[in-house]
């Protein structure tokens, strides 16, 4: 079962930039609902070998409008550099709540924010916020699955042998 994910940015500039989560544990941070994220090697369609170096897309997260959304739209705009950190969350076997994942970016900056809200006159739409996209690119990203400790890392300025 996918549950909400929690984002802290920290701004080279602005310092933190908070969010409206109220969770113990969790105040300020910024609530994610989605996240789409692909990095992948170019190939060749005949063969299947690669043709050239990995490519990271850019991260794609889809949070609602709160009070973070104006510092990562000036973010956006001045192509501010920044730290991410997102933090995922599962259910156990024994029904707790554990933190399970985390990604972490380094050098990020937001290359595209698009704002939308579901068609109101929907009465499916009733439950759901004014939302936002917001997607990041990075020099260095680091993916850590907490139970065991197991982190891999890519940074663009240092080429895989």
């Amino acid at each position: 079962m996918a549950m909400t994910s929690y984002l802290k940015v920290e701004a080279n500039d602005q310092g933190e930039i908070k969010g409206d989560c109220s969770q113990e544990g969790r105040e300020d941070l910024i609530m994610v609902y989605s996240i789409d994220h692909k990095v992948e090697i170019p190939r060749d369609t005949h063969t299947g070998l690669p043709t050239g170096q990995r490519i990271h897309k850019p991260l794609q997260i889809i949070k609602h409008k709160d009070k973070s959304s104006p510092g990562l739209f000036q973010a956006c705009c001045s192509g501010e550099q920044m730290k991410i950190e997102m933090k995922f969350f599962r259910i156990t076997d024994a029904g707790k709540e554990e933190h399970y994942f985390t990604i972490k970016l380094e050098n990020a900056i937001i290359v595209e924010m698009q704002e939308y809200n579901p068609l109101t006159f929907l009465e499916e739409n009733k439950p759901y916020k004014d939302m936002e996209s917001v997607l990041f690119t990075y020099e260095k990203i680091i993916w850590t699955y907490e139970p065991d400790g197991i982190e891999t890392e890519d940074s663009w300025k240092a080429p895989k042998a």
